[in-house]
């Protein structure tokens, strides 16, 4: 059996997976934010030469608990333990030294080195070597390329990575779901003008983030971290005529519109979404956008039922009408479980 949790990092990402192979395996996806670190510590104190972390990027909503982690100096962290993070050179530390022991500025390179781990790069090399085992665990890596860490090395520092976060803090505003001075378009227009995806040479952040498909005993489940749909779909092997039969598809960038396609729909067949955000904004993920398409092109057809799972309850109603909301059953989880299909 695998075991999926799903922790409240607010506007972030944080998972852990543990399953039963020879030995047991964890496998941690990403931080959240610093507070998030309250619900990892426990389950994470012990991680170990069987354990695996991924660090899918380099937002803040993302890593933050990771700093927290590594200056908890009341719990020695195993230097067998093997995390993935690519470009921890563009990564410093968040402004909250007085409780974390952290000083603003000290590069994430340091504090690694200060706690014995050196990360490893995980990111989709060639056609046919792209895949990671861990156990009865198998990860088909779908994101990022190499053109896209290049250009985010060449484009971006540290300092400037930092300033962003800081410029979304000072947007960020109580939660409240949805941005209610939008104004929400139709599902008519939704499915005649779709968003589309940014370039990722102009979301290169995002565009950078690992993305890759979990294989365990028969199940097959898509964690797409802030990942570039059409990065995905490039890698992903499937199409229309010939969908990926998927268990779990976690919606990338929480929910944005611009990271969710018909393409990529159309590319899988999947009955079960999880979106992992707090709805706060600046954002206000998810978007409605979102949900229309995977209402209209997530299943065969309006017959067919699909559960969109989140760690925060989505005040729905404000997202879609009554009318949309036919056959999806929205439902908030802090873990799934997935047994052998074999």
């Amino acid at each position: 059996m695998l075991n999926l949790k799903c922790f409240k990092a607010g506007k972030g990402d944080s998972f852990l997976m543990t399953w039963e192979s020879e030995i047991k395996n964890r496998l941690l996806i990403d931080f959240g934010f610093e507070g998030t670190y309250r619900y990892l510590g426990p389950l994470i104190s012990d991680f170990g030469v069987n354990d695996f972390v991924i660090i899918t990027h380099v937002d803040y909503d993302h890593i933050g608990g990771f700093f927290k982690w590594l200056s908890d100096k009341q719990h020695p962290i195993n230097r067998q333990l093997t995390v993935f993070l690519n470009t921890p050179n563009l990564i410093v530390a968040p402004d909250s030294s007085e409780k974390v022991g952290i000083k603003h500025g000290v590069n994430l390179e340091i504090l690694l080195e200060e706690r014995g781990i050196v990360p490893k790069p995980l990111f989709v090399e060639s056609e046919n070597y792209n895949t990671l085992k861990i156990g009865d665990v198998e990860l088909v890596i779908l994101s990022p390329s190499i053109d896209i860490l290049s250009m985010l090395i060449e484009k971006w520092t540290a300092n400037k990575i930092y300033q962003e976060y800081l410029n979304q803090k000072l947007q960020t505003n109580d939660r409240v779901g949805v941005d209610v001075h939008k104004k929400l378009r139709s599902k008519e227009e939704i499915l005649k003008s779709p968003p589309q995806p940014h370039k990722w040479e102009d979301d290169l952040l995002n565009s950078s983030s690992i993305a890759f498909l979990l294989k365990y005993k028969g199940n097959q489940l898509l964690f797409l971290g802030d990942s570039n749909p059409n990065i995905v779909c490039e890698h992903l092997k499937c199409n229309e005529s010939e969908p990926c039969e998927i268990d779990l598809l976690k919606i990338s960038h929480h929910g944005s519109k611009h990271n969710t396609t018909v393409q990529l729909l159309k590319s899988i067949r999947c009955s079960k979404y999880l979106i992992s955000t707090d709805g706060s904004g600046p954002y206000y993920h998810p978007s409605r956008e979102t949900l229309v398409l995977i209402a209209t092109y997530g299943r065969k057809n309006e017959d067919e039922s699909i559960t969109i799972y989140s760690n925060y309850s989505l005040d729905k109603d404000k997202l879609l009408t009554k009318d949309e909301q036919k056959n999806i059953i929205f439902k908030e989880i802090e873990e799934l479980e997935f047994d052998s299909k074999f």
